[in-house]
């Protein structure tokens, strides 16, 4: 193996890979990466046996050929290497060489055949959006992914394709994101597919721009190919809950107010919530909001919002956690908020086809 190319390019496309390489593992090979030279490009592919990334750098190619290099050892001499054509190459005793001014540098390596195989093509039945479209919608449904491990299936978002439409779906149990949109193309029929967590924080960090992304399935496995990078990842093996019923249907008491204002004010009074108490107390009145919290081994505090509100007047608890998760990433300047009563829950709608619902919780003060 023996190519050229520039240090910064060759850098970004080990970063690109590097993140999901595991720093601990029991089979020395996925410590590594996989880079082989092909025609007119490098490709560099790293995995955890959960997910694998592969990315294509274009590049002058001398000699085809294949190694895996040690990844962190690659990605910490490259840091250090000022920013010039490098030459790599390797030997058949699986001794890596990059060339950089008058330093040569030699890392041992392993060979191709001891590397996970990853499948790298893509359905021509396959799924396509717009990538910062995708990256905004998973933004909007990540955060109610379940930590819990013993409820499996929930630790992952819900893919749903069907008519054209995609549609994500995260709940943990106690909230529930959901979003829709429209996509370019989709294969025939309805989809439903359980994605990790890992992997959606993987895909988020990968995605941006107006490029589409495509995805399709195969058997256990879900594929996005972003074009020039390409992730892989295992399926979360299970049956989603029934999350259509839990929606409610729409409510004529609403909340209106601005969102960072109301932000603001759960974060500061969610300063007060303990693990042992973590609800705050919203009480409603007519275009008066007051959310405050006691915690007699902390304080109180309190603070009042002026909103838009002619419903009935009544006090509930929310978790502010999960109102500062969604408020954060929403882009409406103004939100409603669906309030119809103390022991329901609290949903917010947005005309992009978004919905939120969240559980109140019991008031401790």
């Amino acid at each position: 193996m023996k190519a050229r190319i520039l240090r910064e390019n060759f850098l970004k496309g080990i970063q690109t890979v590097s993140p999901i390489v595991p720093t601990r593992s029991t089979l020395p090979i996925l410590s590594h990466l996989l880079i082989e030279t092909k025609k007119d490009a490098i490709q560099i592919t790293g995995t955890d046996l959960e997910i694998g990334i592969t990315t294509t750098i274009p590049a002058e190619i001398l000699e085809e050929g294949s190694i895996a290099i040690p990844a962190k050892r690659l990605s910490d001499l490259l840091k250090e290497l000022p920013n010039e054509m490098l030459q790599l190459g390797s030997k058949k005793n699986q001794q890596a060489s990059i060339e950089c001014g008058k330093g040569v540098f030699k890392i041992m390596g392993l060979s191709k055949e001891e590397f996970p195989h990853l499948p790298h093509s893509v359905s021509h039945e396959a799924i396509s959006i717009q990538q910062n479209l995708l990256q905004k919608m998973l933004s909007l449904v990540v955060f109610s992914v379940s930590k819990d491990e013993s409820r499996y299936v929930l630790t992952g978002i819900l893919f749903v394709s069907k008519k054209n439409t995609l549609r994500l779906v995260a709940t943990d149990g106690r909230r529930m994101a959901m979003i829709d949109r429209e996509v370019k193309s989709a294969p025939a029929g309805e989809q439903n597919r359980i994605v990790p967590e890992k992997t959606i924080n993987e895909l988020i960090r990968l995605l941006g721009g107006e490029e589409a992304v495509k995805i399709s399935f195969k058997e256990s496995q879900i594929v996005f190919d972003l074009g020039n990078t390409i992730l892989i990842s295992r399926l979360i093996d299970g049956k989603f809950p029934n999350y259509e019923q839990v929606i409610p249907a729409e409510s004529p008491h609403r909340l209106r107010a601005s969102r960072e204002e109301f932000l603001l004010a759960v974060r500061r009074i969610g300063l007060w919530s303990t693990q042992e108490s973590p609800s705050i107390r919203f009480d409603l009145a007519a275009d008066k909001l007051t959310v405050s919290k006691q915690t007699p081994e902390v304080g109180e505090a309190h603070e009042q919002i002026t909103v838009e509100y002619s419903g009935p007047e009544f006090s509930i608890g929310f978790n502010p956690n999960y109102l500062i998760d969604v408020l954060k990433v929403l882009p409406e300047e103004q939100i409603e908020i669906e309030l119809p009563g103390p022991d329901r829950p609290g949903v917010m709608r947005t005309k992009e086809h978004y919905v939120y619902i969240v559980l109140p919780m019991q008031l401790s003060n």
